[in-house]
């Protein structure tokens, strides 16, 4: 019996005993907290790639519709929880290479990240002495562009400007219409590099873009190039057949895209065939005798230069 009570109570015994229990519940703890760190980090990474996958889709659309000939060429993620940001570079097909011209970003996810953003380029013609276009962060101006349906004070026309400059280079140039053109009416021979900029504006936007032009100064009154939606073919244009794969693509980014307007876009163009749909100008590319013809005809009504780059 006093074997039995000594055992019992023996405090060596019982401190040992504690000091095991103790240690096997930091193992617990820590083995249970491994496991949940892991599945959390799987988790949370599984669902930052799904909707930082969506986010390229929506921004890539974005990008391809109000940037000629654009697209999203480079993405770097910073993952944060459920969610993050992604920088991207925006590049252009440019007929004979592709150049990058901008670097952005945008948040993504359940929890987005924050996301600061300073605004780059720069304006001129804040006075109204001349036209208030931007710079892209490469230097290239954003070209404009002029509805036909608009009775606009001026029209922009670089014609001189790009016959003025020396050397063999290749020229971005976007070129508005008198009028609107269905696919079948187009007058003229186009360059094997061609966007076509197509009518997707409401009855409201219209009325907007009038006012504007009647009340506002001739050098702030243009569609600026991101809100100018369209799409572009890399083969010579000889029939509305060649179009057909393109448009529905355009169809297919219109509703992809992030941007609302764009939806508003996809909504009215849904149920329009390519046959009626309407085309008030397009983006040539192509050096000085390229486009010297193109340039000259007299169903161009405004004629903006973007990029320039070097013919090699």
């Amino acid at each position: 019996m006093n074997d039995f009570s000594e055992d019992l109570f023996d405090e060596k015994k019982i401190k040992k005993a504690v000091r095991r229990g103790k240690i096997k519940t930091i193992i617990t703890i820590i083995l249970v907290s491994l496991v949940v760190f892991v599945v959390l980090n799987v988790a949370n990474s599984a669902i930052s790639a799904h909707y930082s996958q969506k986010a390229f889709r929506e921004w890539d659309a974005y990008v391809r519709l109000s940037t000629p000939n654009g697209y999203i060429s480079k993405t770097v993620d910073s993952k944060g929880f459920l969610g993050g940001i992604s920088n991207y570079e925006i590049s252009k097909d440019f007929k004979i290479k592709s150049i990058a011209i901008e670097q952005k970003q945008y948040s993504f996810g359940l929890i987005p990240s924050v996301l600061i953003s300073r605004s780059s380029g720069g304006n001129v013609g804040i006075t109204g002495e001349d036209w208030q276009f931007s710079y892209k962060e490469n230097g290239w101006r954003e070209m404009l562009f002029f509805h036909p349906n608009v009775p606009y004070k001026q029209y922009k026309d670089d014609e001189q400007l790009i016959n003025g400059m020396q050397g063999d280079k290749v020229y971005e140039v976007a070129l508005s219409f008198g009028q609107p053109y269905k696919p079948n009416e187009l007058f003229m021979q186009l360059p094997e590099m061609t966007w076509f900029w197509i009518d997707t504006y409401s009855s409201e936007q219209l009325n907007k873009f009038q006012k504007e032009a009647k009340e506002n100064d001739w050098s702030s009154t243009f569609i600026r190039e991101k809100d100018a939606l369209g799409f572009s073919i890399n083969t010579p244009y000889i029939s509305s057949h060649d179009l057909e794969g393109e448009y529905e693509r355009f169809l297919d980014l219109l509703q992809m895209s992030i941007y609302p307007d764009h939806q508003n876009a996809f909504n009215k163009m849904k149920d329009i065939k390519l046959e009626d749909v309407e085309i008030l100008g397009v983006v040539v590319y192509g050096t000085k005798d390229e486009l010297k013809e193109i340039l000259e005809n007299p169903n161009i009504k405004a004629s903006s230069l973007g990029g320039v780059i070097e013919n090699y």
